[in-house]
């Protein structure tokens, strides 16, 4: 998986419209002091007390002027500014993301006008009627002076806000080297059963596993014997899988008949034909960018994608869990591997607002942010979540945002060709849910390429394949019926015994088969 690291610097320069971090600096951004906000000194009408004002030189001037309200506040939460200064993950320096308290009276304007700040944008909540009741989530642009500690310390004792985080910034680390060749193998893999498209390479023993290259045979998520069931559904009939990553390479051509078109956009013509404030969005969203090319240059979305939804049987490279899936390209990540809190929310709404049944999340890292749990809690979408390369116990050491307990998620683990938990892979009993092939696996790089990867990264887009297969076969399936299917279908391992919660590894033919029965109402 993509690890989100934080980055230790206190300046950024160059901001675009408060989102889009272009280069990195490092200084230190001094408190700012009760009174500063002021604009100017008032003149004071009384004769005596102008005089006495109008004589101070420089060094001896007393602002006799009273303190606003906002000044007051700030020097009363000054000691906790202090605190949260030293504590702050690495940050936009003046930006904060806002949750405000429910209110059918509630301002955005005047939320924002309380602290002279502006606001950058607002992440609207699609899931109710009574949005105003549910509260409002703001990027807000603090004023020139106030630091991002203050204004959280300020906004924590605020009865309007429920509360105030820091729009965090996170970097990539590189997934596990994979240790197998990254060239394609013959096309041997035996067709004993199920069925076999002609371009299931023998690398793709996940899909299915004969024992080639000292695996154990039987050992993968029986993809052949789904298929008999379904392939998927072609030409945008099925569900939309969100892939939200670095983004895709949308053109290479094991892809390219299963990406997601946007048909309410005209493409290139430089206009927001659909109206949803992003202009030619025609094959998904760049969330870090704020504009609608999700080309992927890292190469780890393209691998994601391909896992989940190369075509099959076309007689070419590899084939995913899902031969004719729809992809939707989500790039919260810039060309460099780095993103911040805003994106993320503003990738996570696009996908939901534009139909998304499934995302697909093969990233993770740095603390809980609540902003980033509320928005993943707000789509109607099932999201696959990655649990992490540290070899940690999620259970003790939490890794976000597989560890959110939200109802519509699921964590992922990795396994290997026989079994076995990768020994890089976080696992946890309570905080992750089922494991899946995340060793060695072959599928699309850009450029139209193909090449190797290992990580809990790779077990994601498995599963992801497989619940856009369930949704395949009965586009009414609720999340939590494809969740029951997919875990309670999964192939028990000993080994997975007290690792994950279901101590089994993904088995999408099971999860086809599995006698689902809806809970009684």
């Amino acid at each position: 998986m993509l690890i989100i690291k934080l980055i230790k610097t206190n300046q950024f320069d160059n901001l675009d419209g408060g989102s889009m971090i272009n280069s990195i600096g490092s200084a230190s951004i001094s408190a700012l002091q009760p009174g500063s906000l002021a604009a100017s000194k008032s003149k004071v009408q009384a004769p005596q007390e102008e005089k006495l004002y109008c004589q101070a030189t420089v060094s001896d001037q007393v602002d006799i002027r009273p303190q606003t309200k906002l000044e007051k506040v700030l020097a009363a939460t000054s000691a906790k500014a202090a605190q949260l200064e030293q504590d702050l993950e690495p940050h936009v320096p003046g930006q904060v993301i806002v949750k405000t308290k429910g209110s059918l009276m509630q301002s955005t304007g005047n939320i924002a006008k309380k602290y002279g700040a502006t606001v950058l944008e607002k992440f609207s909540n699609e899931t109710s009627v009574f949005k105003g009741m549910q509260g409002e989530m703001l990027h807000i642009q603090l004023p020139e002076g106030m630091t991002t500690a203050q204004a959280m310390a300020a906004m924590q004792e605020d009865p309007e806000i429920e509360y105030a985080v820091p729009n965090s910034i996170y970097t990539l680390e590189d997934d596990v080297p994979s240790q197998a060749p990254a060239e394609g193998g013959s096309t041997t893999v035996k067709a004993d059963q199920g069925k076999v498209p002609n371009d299931l390479d023998s690398k793709l023993w996940g899909l299915k596993n004969d024992g080639q290259d000292g695996g154990t045979p039987g050992v993968d998520i029986d993809a052949s014997l789904a298929w008999q069931k379904t392939t998927g559904l072609p030409n945008g009939q099925g569900p939309i899988i969100a892939v939200i990553d670095t983004g895709v390479d949308y053109n290479h051509p094991d892809l390219v008949n299963n990406i997601w078109t946007n048909t309410g956009e005209i493409p290139g013509n430089g206009i927001d034909d659909d109206g949803n404030g992003v202009v030619d969005d025609v094959h998904g969203y760049n969330a870090f960018d704020d504009n609608g090319d999700p080309m992927d240059v890292h190469s780890h979305g393209t691998h994601c994608a391909g896992t989940i939804a190369a075509e099959g049987d076309n007689g070419q490279g590899v084939v995913g869990v899902n031969w004719h899936a729809t992809i939707m390209p989500i790039k919260i990540f810039d060309n460099n591997g780095r993103t911040n809190a805003a994106a993320i929310i503003r990738g996570i709404n696009y996908a939901s607002k534009n139909g998304a049944r499934i995302t697909s999340n093969s990233w993770g890292g740095g603390e809980a942010n609540p902003a980033i749990k509320e928005a993943f809690a707000r789509s109607s979408a099932l999201h696959i979540m990655a649990a992490g390369n540290s070899s940690d116990n999620n259970d003790e050491t939490p890794h976000f945002p597989s560890s959110y307990d939200l109802p519509n998620s699921i964590a992922v683990a990795a396994t290997d060709r026989n079994d076995e938990l990768c020994y890089f892979s976080c696992y946890g009993e309570k905080s992750v849910d089922i494991a899946a092939p995340g060793e060695d696996i072959y599928s699309t790089i850009p450029g139209g390429g193909y090449g190797n990867k290992s990580g809990t990264s790779m077990a994601t887009p498995h599963v992801s394949g497989a619940a856009g297969l369930l949704l395949a076969m009965d586009p009414t399936m609720s999340n939590d019926e494809i969740k029951t299917r997919l875990f309670e279908g999964a192939d028990k391992v000993e080994g997975l015994k007290g690792v994950v919660s279901t101590g089994a590894r993904l088995n999408v033919n099971g999860a086809m088969e599995y006698n689902y029965h809806s809970p009684k109402a």
